[in-house]
């Protein structure tokens, strides 16, 4: 926060206790103190006045600026974070993040983190749908557990599914999607009985028969399927000892969920309720195998056991149960479920696990589906150990940011049914909102290539890195070659050893007046390097007076200045050490110190001592650009001067950053080669990834490393290129999400603690004409500020309702919405406590009123206002009190 201008005292108040402050018995305030300083800021700046008493001692003036100078707010911030409610599982662990595929080959064989990479499978920790459960068979209850499970895909080791990448849609939208491939595993849903769940084999009578198809005690029953309920309304065995070819062991299970169930008699009538929808049922008829129904005066066919009849609302009818007594008086009743789904599971060979058949709902086969049911039938009793079912797309599905991967489904006419038990789904929320900047390489005319990025204390510096000379021919710096290393502006970025000269033919240099170069010290494999751009403007020769040296630091805009340390006139030796974000650079003077603007070799890396070593560019953020110096083919140090016969290049590469910026991914290294054209002008070709030209696009292309860094390639005709990587502070991670059932995402903006711009902001007592006519701030009570007691009603005593040792913290919020605040105590000691707690403990302060008491701002009791009385209800409450004890 800067304070521009603070009121300079016109008067000292006499020292002693002076007494400051009153209370004000049922003042208006819709205004809080949980939200200081909210109603006093606006876009970032102080929207009112602070107001010091003209006869206040100073102290009153140092608790105005203790709260001026520590007041914050929370600033708007672009980042915004999503959260999603309910069942769902986001994909990652506390160790391992989903992350986004590098745009490094053709987007339809990107290879990118998948599921699997995260885990193999998830289970009731992650998704409460799949909670463990129980199949209450006629016999027993069989413990189960449940589990969605991410096999491999199937493309040789490479992962092209189940990831997230930017890509074209079916749609012909670029973006960045959760990516399923044409004929690759969805999920494989997994049950898994602790103990086998059996059943005796029997015929339709119920008794044991080795060639019977029920399985009895299956029937009827109810089973959990990723928290959907459902009832086993049949269980057979398809296959028998006699209807089978190759010793076929099958099941075939019906279930039925609906959120009505009923058993009817026939003739009987009822109307029933389900979600929106009310259904009136009756049951018409009913044999020995059959029953019809009318439905909202509807009629149904004929419906065996397991048969559902679609009404025309599209929901269905189904039954689970007949009843036919033929005798005279029997029953005739019909169990069904209405507003239901039928859903069909079977396998002919439960002693393999390859499954032959598509999960059936209602009449439809699911395609995508595969039903594999594992267990034993020795004709006797029939077991079951585990129930899966294999998903797989039909198509590419490409699930944008927001959006379902059921819609998705839906949206492409296959049948979203594939996501088995219809109570689960994917979900993409876009990647995670992390603050960027932006990196680029650019123009700053059509000879010259900047890189722009941040230095080691966040300031923006472009950094000359490409000179056009003419055609074929470049050099590294800002300015053109001209025959002499002097004066060219050149960036240096490779160390020269010492004892070097300006030809010694190396792969350093030394370095002249005017030429840029950058330090950096740290590592940048841990994330400790910091880099600089710097100028060297110029030094003294050391026979000077007070010889100097001078350094700009391009990022700042400042001069570092030095004392020309003294060294042998006929050698090299140490002449200054550049300081800089707490690390050291020592400067060596590679001509003699005999000359002004004498040559320099720098500690570039700061490693205190000369080599050959070129150093890497570190962003602020991260991101490390290194002089690729294997293919550099300019006019730079130790180089020629022109090259008539081949195309030279500078090319930079923007390395894989430390370690731990990102996950698993390691980001694609880009690299940027430039040439010359004959104009000349700067051209830059970019290697390392395959970027997506959008449909009607031309001269942009677009991609994403796995940081969640996205790039930018502008290609205008005839023009040079230029490149712009958004780079996150944090690695952009990718936010899918598997859920069950109804959740809710919210996506909130954060915002970080800012200090307050307050400018011109104060004013004395006297200035204020009408204290309700702006927002205020008054410092000091009644006795020694007129506004203090204009807000307090101008009462006869200034000290009435203050106690010593205590200070009030009071909100009035005035009839046209202003608001003043009033930090006033009983003594000057008090006021500046007061002011302290406001300063640093507002998050304390509620209510419209406070009291403050204490000797310091760490341990002073902050509480609701004591009542005090005035003087004369004091001396009434005395007078009384001795009347009493003279009467007694």
């Amino acid at each position: 926060m800067e304070i521009k201008r603070m009121v300079k005292r016109l008067s000292a108040f006499a020292a002693g206790s002076v007494m400051l402050g009153a209370t004000v018995s049922g003042a208006l305030a819709a205004a809080d103190l949980n939200t200081y300083p909210n109603m006093f800021v606006t876009d970032g700046t102080f929207n009112g006045f602070f107001v010091v008493g003209e006869k206040a001692a100073s102290v009153d003036n140092l608790a105005m600026t203790d709260i001026a100078a520590s007041m914050m707010y929370k600033k708007p911030s672009d980042k915004k974070t999503t959260t999603v409610t309910g069942d769902a599982w986001k994909v990652g662990t506390s160790s391992k993040k989903l992350e986004m595929a590098n745009s490094n080959i053709t987007d339809t064989s990107i290879n990118g983190e998948q599921f699997r990479d995260i885990v193999t499978f998830i289970g009731d920790e992650e998704l409460q749908a799949l909670a463990d459960g129980g199949w209450a068979t006629n016999e027993r209850t069989y413990d189960f557990q449940q589990f969605l499970f991410w096999d491999e895909e199937g493309y040789g080791g490479a992962s092209r599914s189940r990831i997230v990448k930017y890509a074209e849609s079916d749609d012909n939208i670029d973006a960045d999607y959760f990516f399923l491939g044409n004929g690759r595993q969805i999920g494989r849903y997994k049950m898994e009985f602790s103990s086998t769940a059996q059943s005796d084999v029997t015929d339709s009578a119920g008794s044991s028969d080795t060639t019977g198809t029920y399985l009895d005690d299956f029937e009827n029953t109810n089973l959990d399927i990723m928290g959907k309920p459902y009832t086993v309304v049949l269980a057979r065995r398809p296959l028998t000892s006699t209807t089978a070819t190759g010793g076929e062991m099958g099941i075939k299970l019906i279930l039925m969920a609906g959120s009505a169930r009923d058993t009817l008699l026939e003739g009987e009538k009822k109307t029933y309720s389900v979600k929106d929808k009310t259904y009136e049922v009756q049951l018409s008829f009913v044999d020995d195998d059959e029953a019809k129904f009318i439905v909202n005066g509807e009629s149904t066919n004929k419906l065996k056991v397991g048969e559902t009849y679609v009404l025309k609302d599209k929901s269905e009818i189904g039954v689970s149960e007949v009843l036919y007594q033929s005798y005279a008086g029997g029953v005739h009743s019909t169990t069904f479920f209405v507003g239901a789904s039928k859903m069909e599971i079977r396998d002919d060979q439960v002693t393999d696990v390859t499954g032959s058949y598509n999960v059936k709902m209602g009449s439809e086969n699911i395609d995508g589906t595969k039903v594999i049911i594992t267990g034993t039938d020795n004709n006797s009793t029939f077991t079951v150990s585990t129930i899966e079912v294999n998903m797989t797309a039909e198509d590419d599905f490409f699930v944008g940011a927001g959006k379902k991967l059921s819609d998705v489904i839906a949206a492409a006419s296959e049948e979203k049914e594939v996501l088995f038990g219809q109570n689960w789904d994917v979900e993409y929320k876009g990647l995670s909102d992390e603050t960027t900047h932006d990196l680029k390489v650019k123009t700053s005319s059509s000879r010259r290539y900047q890189l722009h990025l941040f230095d080691g204390d966040g300031k923006a510096i472009d950094v000359p890195i490409a000179y056009a000379e003419g055609n074929l021919n470049l050099s590294i710096g800002e300015e053109a070659w001209t025959g002499s290393r002097a004066n060219n502006k050149r960036l240096i970025l490779t160390e020269s050893a010492s004892g070097g000269t300006a030809t010694d033919g190396g792969t350093g240099d030394n370095i002249y007046k005017d030429d840029y170069f950058v330090v950096t010290g740290g590592t940048a494999t841990d994330g400790s390097a910091k880099s600089y751009l710097m100028q060297y403007k110029g030094s003294d020769k050391q026979t000077k007076s007070s010889p100097k040296i001078k350094f700009k630091n391009l990022g700042n805009g400042e001069t570092l200045e030095y004392s020309v340390s003294s060294v042998s006139t006929s050698g090299t030796g140490t002449v200054a050490t550049i300081k800089l974000g707490g690390y050291s650079f020592f400067v060596e003077n590679a001509s003699s110190t005999l000359a002004d603007d004498f040559q320099l070799h720098v500690d570039l890396d700061g490693g205190a001592t000369l080599g050959t070593n070129t150093v890497t560019i570190v962003d602020s953020y991260g991101a490390r650009w290194t002089l690729d110096r294997a293919n550099v083919t300019a006019n730079e140090p130790g180089l020629s001067a022109t090259n008539t016969t081949a195309q030279e290049s500078i090319q930079f590469s923007l390395d894989a950053p430390n370690g731990d910026d990102y996950d698993n991914v390691a980001p694609a290294v880009v690299r940027v080669n430039i040439t010359s054209t004959s104009d000349p002008e700067v051209r830059a070709a970019v290697s390392g990834l395959t970027l997506r030209t959008p449909d009607g696009k031309t001269d942009v292309s677009y991609g994403y490393t796995s940081m969640g860094s996205f790039i930018t390639l502008n290609s205008p005709t005839s023009d040079p290129q230029e490149l712009t990587l958004a780079y996150p502070e944090k690695q952009r991670t990718a936010q899918v999400y598997v859920t069950s059932g109804a959740v809710t995402s919210a996506t909130s903006a954060a915002g970080d603690l800012t200090a307050v711009t307050v400018v011109d902001a104060t004013k004395l007592d006297t200035e204020v004409a009408d204290a309700t006519a702006q927002n205020l701030i008054v410092v000091g009570g009644p006795c020694v500020n007129s506004v203090a007691a204009e807000l307090l009603g101008n009462p006869s005593d200034c000290t009435e309702g203050f106690a010593p040792g205590k200070a009030r913290v009071k909100l009035f919020e005035q009839t046209n919405g202003n608001v003043a605040m009033l930090v006033a105590g009983y003594s000057g000691a008090d006021t500046r406590l007061a002011g302290k707690v406001v300063a640093h403990r507002a998050s304390e302060l509620s209510g419209t009123e406070v009291e403050v008491e204490g000797t310091t701002y760490s341990d002073a009791t902050i509480g609701a206002p004591t009542p005090v009385m005035k003087k004369e209800e004091a001396a009434a409450t005395t007078e009384t009190a001795t009347t009493t004890t003279t009467t007694s």
